[in-house]
């Protein structure tokens, strides 16, 4: 499945599950004030088909023989006083959170603690390859990158992409693998690293250092045309519309016309992977504590006037 074909396949599985995902989100509002006994003591039933998972394994934790020891090293990992001061480090925590600070977490600070203290030790990740470029030969062609669709967000910045294309066989074959970042309503606190394209393309154009390709099989609602040029290093992806009008999905989803083509192209991707991972540890360093937060705040001011 080509980057297209991916990202308009998260925007209909998004449209068509959106009812599912309010419902969760309803749920996670009527349950999220639980304390942890509160909610275990809800019928098996209810549990299992109303709670969400991530507040279920919270209440689970919190009432377990290790809950108090995991939960105070979670609030150490994110520099609250969780071994020597229990209570005040939730209590702070809490606070933090712009919660009431009762010193009695409910089931949605637990989920939110663990998930922050994960977070906090997975701040980058290094398997990327950052090799960008083209390489042809008489018979054989090479484009390896990062994927960016120009004037759009893609659903996976941090992404890379090989193709490798054969004159005899007269094809290119298509593979790109993406990171994917946990969120606060993610069941699993870890990247993903994921396979999201594997595709086959047809040449119809093999002519000096221009290749032109197009998917093998073209009988998706876009049809993304891959346009490589070696002598200047600019490798496009062109995704028209495939149909004359609007176009039903094998999900039962619509899809409206585009109103242009959506062009995508394949860049070194340093800087792109470099911005998300800096974001993402910014954001990290909002789960601190805020006390430890200021502490560091000022060193850093002392130490930029000095």
């Amino acid at each position: 499945m080509s980057p297209y074909r991916m990202f308009w396949f998260i925007i209909v599985f998004s449209i068509l599950f959106a009812g599912v995902g309010r419902a969760d989100e309803d749920a996670v509002a009527k349950y999220r004030d639980y304390l942890p006994e509160q909610l275990l003591a809800l019928s098996d039933e209810i549990r299992r088909s109303s709670v969400p998972m991530m507040l279920s394994a919270a209440a689970s934790l919190a009432k377990s023989p290790a809950g108090d020891l995991v939960m105070q090293a979670n609030l150490n990992a994110l520099m609250y006083d969780g071994l020597a001061d229990y209570d005040g480090a939730k209590r702070a925590f809490q606070a933090d959170l712009g919660e009431e600070p009762t010193g009695t977490l409910t089931v949605w600070q637990i989920h939110s603690l663990g998930y922050r203290a994960s977070r906090v030790n997975i701040t980058s990740v290094s398997f990327f390859p950052f090799d960008f470029g083209g390489t042809m030969t008489e018979n054989w062609a090479f484009v390896k990158g990062t994927v960016e669709i120009i004037d759009e967000k893609i659903a996976y910045p941090i992404n890379h992409v090989d193709i490798e294309c054969s004159r005899n066989e007269g094809t290119c074959e298509y593979r790109q693998i993406a990171l994917t970042l946990p969120d606060e309503n993610s069941w699993v606190h870890s990247y993903h690293v994921g396979e999201i394209a594997d595709d086959t393309y047809r040449i119809t154009r093999w002519e000096g250092q221009l290749i032109d390709a197009v998917p093998l099989n073209n009988s998706a609602c876009r049809t993304t045309q891959l346009s490589l040029n070696f002598e200047t290093q600019e490798f496009f992806e062109i995704a028209r519309n495939n149909t004359a009008g609007d176009c039903e999905t094998m999900l039962g989803v619509t899809l409206p016309r585009l109103e242009k083509p959506r062009v995508s192209r394949v860049v070194d991707g340093r800087e792109i992977i470099s911005a998300e991972f800096k974001a993402i540890s910014e954001e990290t360093f909002t789960f601190f504590s805020s006390s430890f937060r200021s502490r560091v705040e000022k060193f850093v001011s002392q130490e930029r006037e000095d």
